[in-house]
């Protein structure tokens, strides 16, 4: 019995899809590994095995009990309280805290720094971080804010 099984699994940001039919079982003393570009869903995929993200569709188990299924309409429907609880005993996960405002853009979250404690003018600063931005290929995200990135991305930043 897989200690973590996962079907067909689908999980959307908006009008974005991120998860687009994952499925994965994992048995005790196995070691998976989880790679793919940023953006690719790997931490939402981690985040919604262990309850921190909910799916849309899909069948989830771990150790054997059902955490999430689908119903007749096929929208994924989650276990009670309890089972919930139950199951989340066997699940755990460490994520890296990037220190981001969420209420800034990603450009402002760069320049923030050198024109309050460098004196940089705010001209300089975004100059500066466009630059750095154009390096880690994430130019195009300036104006978004913390929560429209993946996690890569937001290490990135």
């Amino acid at each position: 019995m897989p200690i973590l099984s996962a079907h067909n699994i689908k999980k959307s940001f908006g009008g974005v899809e991120v998860l687009k039919g994952i499925s994965v079982d994992v048995d005790k003393g196995e070691v998976l590994t989880v790679i793919g570009p940023s953006g690719s869903g790997k931490s939402t995929f981690l985040r919604c095995a262990a309850q921190l993200e909910s799916i849309d569709s899909g069948e989830i188990k771990i150790c054997g009990e059902t955490l999430a299924s689908n119903n007749e309409s096929g929208c994924a429907v989650y276990a009670d309280k309890a089972a919930r609880s139950r199951i989340s005993r066997h699940v755990g996960l460490v994520f890296q805290n990037f220190n981001l405002f969420p209420h800034f853009s990603v450009l402002r979250n760069i320049t923030e720094a050198p024109v309050r404690v460098l004196g940089k003018t705010k001209e300089e600063a975004e100059k500066t971080a466009m630059g750095l931005l154009e390096k880690m290929e994430l130019s195009d995200k300036a104006g978004a804010y913390p929560c429209q990135l993946s996690g890569g991305q937001q290490q990135r930043v």
